[in-house]
Order: structure tokens, then C-alpha cells, then sequence
């Protein structure tokens, strides 16, 4: 078990470089190319929200709000009423964002190719549900770990 999450520690770093450098490429940073990604990415099923996007990306909705807010300004995102949802905002690229993803959709192939090599359709499955299912109980397991915190402080004085 360690060094499965020694294994998963060591792959979330690599992943954080490589949108980190690809990010600071396109003058955008890890969490505003993370939000393009996410938007790219949703758009293929219809108009996201931010609450999707947010979903997607796994982190708070005031998070991507705030990167969002930065790519409408910078001319990548637009938002407008969502088709479906009144209450919703749709977010969308503009044609700018949509040029930046023909830009360096090559090299995310390339890094993807290499990055990937040797694992199978299947391994990539497999390893998303593995995942999944960590996303699933982290905070139950984060709940658990304060609580650990709470007994600890109340035990430092005695």
C-alpha cells in the first residue's frame, strides 16, 4: 500500500509539471489551463456549466468562477445563458480559445503519446475507476484525519 501511494504521489507531480510548463506556454496559469481543458473538454456533450466544470475538475465552483472570470477578460471563455438551464450560465470558447487549442493540440498529442506508451484502453479504465473511487471516499478519509487533528491538539497540554 505505501508504495502505491509513493506511486500515486510521484504521478500527481509529473502531471502538475507538465500543465504547469504546458500553461506557462500559453501565458495561462495551472488552475486557468486547467479550467480551458475542462471547458474543451465538456463542450463536446453541449454547453457547460460552471458547475460541471467544476465537477469535472473536481475543485470548488467560487474556484473556477474566479479563473473564469480571468479567461473571459483574457477573450478564451465567454458566458452567456445556458439552452437549458435559466439558472446556469453556459461557458464557451470563444474563437480565440478555440485557436489557442488548434495551436498546441499537436503537442499534447506528443506528450500524451509518450506519456501513455505502453498502457492499454484497458489499463486507462481500469485506473480511472481505481481513481473514482479514491475522489469517492477522500472526505470521508479527510473527515476521519481531523478529526484525528482535533484529538491530537487536545492531547498536546496533558
Amino acid at each position: 500500500m505505501r508504495e502505491l501511494i509513493a506511486d500515486l504521489y510521484g504521478a500527481l507531480s509529473i502531471m502538475r509539471l507538465l500543465r504547469a510548463q504546458i500553461a506557462r506556454t500559453l501565458a495561462l496559469s495551472s488552475a486557468q489551463f486547467s479550467v480551458m481543458l475542462g471547458v474543451w473538454h465538456l463542450q463536446r456533450r453541449g454547453e457547460p456549466t460552471v458547475r460541471a466544470i467544476a465537477e469535472h475538475l473536481h475543485v470548488a465552483a467560487a474556484h473556477v468562477t474566479a479563473e473564469i472570470g480571468a479567461l473571459v477578460e483574457a477573450g478564451l471563455l465567454a458566458k452567456r445563458a445556458h439552452p437549458r438551464d435559466r439558472r446556469a450560465l453556459g461557458i464557451a470558447l470563444t474563437r480565440k480559445g478555440r485557436g489557442l487549442f488548434r495551436r498546441i493540440m499537436p503537442m499534447l498529442r506528443e506528450i500524451n503519446d509518450q506519456l501513455f506508451a505502453g498502457i492499454s484502453y484497458g489499463e486507462i479504465v481500469l485506473a480511472r475507476r481505481f481513481l473514482a473511487g479514491i475522489i469517492a471516499h477522500g472526505a470521508p478519509a479527510l473527515r476521519i484525519a481531523e478529526g484525528q487533528m482535533q484529538i491530537s491538539k487536545s492531547g498536546d497540554g496533558e
